[in-house]
């Protein structure tokens, strides 16, 4: 997702899903990996393999990852449905052991699917899958009603990686809205950045083509609990990455743990709400 509605921003994130893509291809391949993803390699492609190579590679992928898995899986039940906000490249229809009667709901722009579909071809899915097109910075509910989604029954909604695309205003109607479709013992999983990575070298440039254009920076937050209390959740609990429920052996402390002068507002929160 993104926060602008145009093709050049759209055609980044669908290459952003490549590279996602290749860091899960990349995981699937270690010995020790923490889940295995055997159509990564190929949604990923060659763009999506030189766009890792080209970067630093961040552990936290694969531990987002494995730890969303772990909550899902916690959180299905034989009269549940997941929602992935955001969908892009994710497989988790095809790779979570998730009950037969589940139906999964991917939501995202009408480009992220075409080459999606075209890799899995024929495979089959391991419960119902139905792709939703509609852009979560707009009205976005009507098309998932009209794609089946039950009111009545638990939801699983997950926005790994989405966030960071969204703008303030965005992500609080998400989580109303979500809120709003759910019925009890559903569950909302998400990772949030905290303000300081809007602080980081790094990140200058785009903040300073954001600011000098008027256009409003990623969303972040150093409250998430209060985001989805707002919103309509009874309950957040929050972890950070790197805390012993999410590192996996991969992340041994939080990041702000490593440097004595590094703030909380660097942290990457976990959210699991619920209803």
């Amino acid at each position: 997702m993104e926060v602008f509605d145009d093709a050049r921003a759209r055609a980044a994130v669908v290459g952003t899903g490549r590279w996602i893509a290749a860091a899960r291809a990349l995981e699937t391949a270690r010995p020790d990996r923490l889940f295995s993803d055997p159509w990564a390699e190929l949604l990923a492609g060659e763009s999506g393999k030189a766009a890792l190579e080209a970067a630093d590679y961040n552990p936290f992928l694969p531990v987002r990852t494995r730890y969303f898995d772990d909550r899902i899986m916690e959180a299905a039940r034989p009269d549940s449905q997941l929602v992935l906000l955001g969908a892009g490249l994710d497989t988790r229809a095809f790779r979570l052991p998730l009950p037969d009667s589940c139906t999964v709901f991917e939501i995202d722009h009408a480009e992220a699917f075409p080459d999606k579909e075209s890799i899995l071809g024929t495979t089959r899915a391991r419960c119902e899958r139905r792709c939703v097109h509609a852009d979560l910075t707009g009205p976005w509910t009507e098309a998932l009603l009209d794609a089946g989604f039950n009111r009545r029954a638990p939801t699983i909604w997950v926005a790994e990686g989405l966030f960071f695309y969204l703008t303030a205003s965005d992500a609080e109607s998400v989580v109303h809205d979500a809120a709003a479709l759910s019925a009890g013992r559903s569950t909302f999983l998400a990772d949030i950045f905290g303000t300081g990575l809007l602080t980081l070298e790094g990140m200058a440039p785009l903040v300073a083509a954001r600011s000098s254009a008027g256009r409003p920076l990623p969303f972040c937050t150093d409250s998430p609990e209060a985001l989805f209390q707002a919103g309509g959740w009874r309950n957040a609990v929050v972890v950070q990455a790197g805390q012993p429920a999410a590192n996996f052996g991969r992340l041994t402390r939080p990041p702000e743990a490593r440097d004595a002068g590094q703030q909380s507002n660097l942290r990457t929160h976990l959210v699991t709400a619920t209803l």
